[in-house]
């Protein structure tokens, strides 16, 4: 890595601190939980050869994940009814999950409803907790993305509307 291109990195690492003080208590949660996945990514990117700062390397990651997230929202439509967005949103409420808790959405939703793991089954989101269970890793990061628009963005109109503007509709 070029001596520029490490300071860079080591700039921008060394400010997500202060970036996590001007967060909200959960949001600083969440943020603080994800530097380890935001610095490994901005140093390994940025020692790539391709010559981009962590700024552009950050750009580029977003661009990338916007694609993602645009082909594997699709993969979501027809899985879930309004009635388990609406639980997913009160389970979760607005909350930025980071990479750890992405995959944990079946076991934090029994969590926050007093629900045994090994009782989900019988519980009233059963059907809902194996739908979540039976989701790709790319399609539990879609799902979030989601949920996250979808409280701060899309709560004020029809939500198979905004749903629908993201190529998902519901049952």
């Amino acid at each position: 890595m070029k001596s520029n291109e490490l300071n860079t990195v080591a700039a921008t690492v060394e400010n997500f601190p202060a970036i996590s003080k001007r967060l909200p208590f959960g949001r600083q949660q969440s943020w603080n939980a994800s530097t380890k996945n935001m610095a490994s990514y901005l140093c390994e990117h940025a020692n790539n050869g391709a010559g981009l700062n962590s700024e552009e390397v950050a750009l580029f990651a977003t661009g990338r994940l916007d694609w993602l997230l645009r082909k594997t929202r699709p993969t979501l439509s027809g899985l879930f009814s309004e009635r388990d967005i609406i639980v997913l949103l009160n389970c979760f409420q607005g909350d930025l999950l980071p990479p750890d808790q992405v995959s944990r959405f079946a076991s934090n939703l029994c969590h926050e409803l007093g629900i045994e793991l090994d009782e989900y089954e019988s519980s009233g989101v059963g059907p809902l907790i194996n739908k979540l269970l039976e989701l790709t890793s790319v399609q539990q990061v879609a799902l979030a993305d989601v949920l996250e628009q979808l409280w701060h963005r899309g709560m004020s109109g029809d939500m198979g509307e905004f749903l629908a503007s993201m190529d998902i509709d519901l049952v």
